[in-house]
């Protein structure tokens, strides 16, 4: 089968989107299938050494990861399925084109990975968007993949979800073998300055306007507000918005608290995940669809807290994995970490509980096969 992957951004550019590309094509290949990955060619494109092939295409106009890509219409003539992930807004206007053009003749599963909100001027962007064009390229998609209908429920698809739930596929996001518990590295320990008597919450994610809606912010107020100053907060990701932080966790007096460890290339992120004593998703809103990261905590032994955010909750089983926390609520997240840290009992709970469901449920190679039947349903 030849598979055509489109997506805005790949490894090792942080954020799940790519993740999920990247690892649909890696299984795919492996199981002998023609694979290829479309994506925007930048200036900062990094050398990833991948088995399939990638096609980085030039932006006619490009905005943040918005990219305008009318060569798509061509390339991708020649493929059985064509699988877009969505969001990619310039992607998807000669997705649907080529689509009305082909008709039955092409398969067209999208995954839709989020709904977009924005901040600032971009929110009344995607308003419009939403309202105007989101709904036409849903419309001529043969599947759509979801990674949890609890979002899906509550997204800017939902009406169309309701009425048409036979094209909708629940296939939740993997995590990969490498993530597995191990020891704490003597030496990131001492690369960041932290004791064995350390309780180190972790976050990973994307530092960029883009992921906006992380809510870092409230997790080093929360992190401000614990007497213990032994809890710490280790930081993994880059992007514009450290800097505000860094001056918000000096304003507060947490600075030698909270650890901004930048960048860190995925093949040391799991020794970073295995430093963690727990691990926190506190995103705002439902740009938020998922949390990847959660999945990568969990299978390395990590308990979770996370927003209770529709499909976010999916992942964090109260009182089995992990706890949820309300959005933009520092004493919510105050109170749940100091449940876990004063509690071994519930922390080894969770620890083991979330090994069990990431062997069970989550690896990619599980995934991977359902996503192929997807494909051969189409007719």
């Amino acid at each position: 089968m030849k598979v055509a992957q489109i997506v805005c951004t790949l490894p090792p550019y942080g954020g799940g989107i790519g993740v999920v590309a990247h690892h649909y094509a890696s299984e795919l290949d492996k199981m002998g299938h023609d694979v290829v990955v479309f994506t925007p060619k930048t200036s900062k494109s990094t050398k990833y050494n991948t088995r399939y092939p990638v096609k980085r295409l030039r932006p006619w106009l490009r905005f943040g990861n918005a990219a305008i890509l009318p060569q798509l219409i061509w390339k991708l003539r020649k493929f059985d399925v064509i699988h877009l992930h969505f969001p990619f807004f310039g992607a998807a206007f000669f997705v649907y084109l080529l689509k009305l053009i082909k008709g039955k003749k092409m398969k067209l599963v999208i995954s839709y990975h989020m709904d977009v909100v924005g901040s600032g001027p971009l929110k009344f962007f995607f308003k419009l968007y939403n309202k105007f064009w989101l709904h036409w390229i849903i419309k001529v998609a043969d599947k759509i993949i979801v990674a949890s209908c609890d979002y899906t429920e509550g997204s800017n698809i939902s009406d169309y979800f309701y009425k048409n739930k036979s094209k909708f596929v629940e296939i939740p996001f993997g995590v990969s073998a490498v993530y597995s518990p191990q020891k704490k590295n003597p030496s990131l320990m001492r690369k960041y300055n932290l004791s064995s008597d350390d309780k180190i919450v972790g976050f990973v994610g994307g530092l960029d306007p883009a992921h906006y809606f992380k809510g870092v912010n409230f997790l080093i107020t929360a992190i401000s507000r614990i007497p213990d100053r032994n809890v710490k907060a280790v930081i993994v990701g880059k992007g514009s918005l450290i800097k505000k932080y860094k001056k918000q966790a000096l304003t507060l007096g947490v600075n030698d608290r909270i650890i901004f460890a930048g960048y860190v290339a995925n093949e040391t992120l799991p020794e970073h995940y295995n430093l963690f004593d727990l691990f926190i998703l506190p995103s705002v809103d439902k740009s938020e669809a998922f949390g990847l990261v959660l999945l990568e905590a969990m299978a390395c032994g990590k308990p979770l807290i996370a927003s209770n955010l529709k499909g976010v909750r999916s992942v964090v089983i109260p009182g089995e994995n992990g706890l949820l926390v309300e959005p933009k609520n520092p004493k919510d997240i105050v109170d749940k970490i100091n449940i876990i840290f004063t509690n071994d009992k519930i922390r080894e709970e969770f620890q083991l509980n979330g090994i069990n469901i990431a062997n069970k449920k989550y690896r990619w190679p599980i995934l991977v096969e359902s996503l192929l039947k997807v494909y051969k349903s189409i007719k």
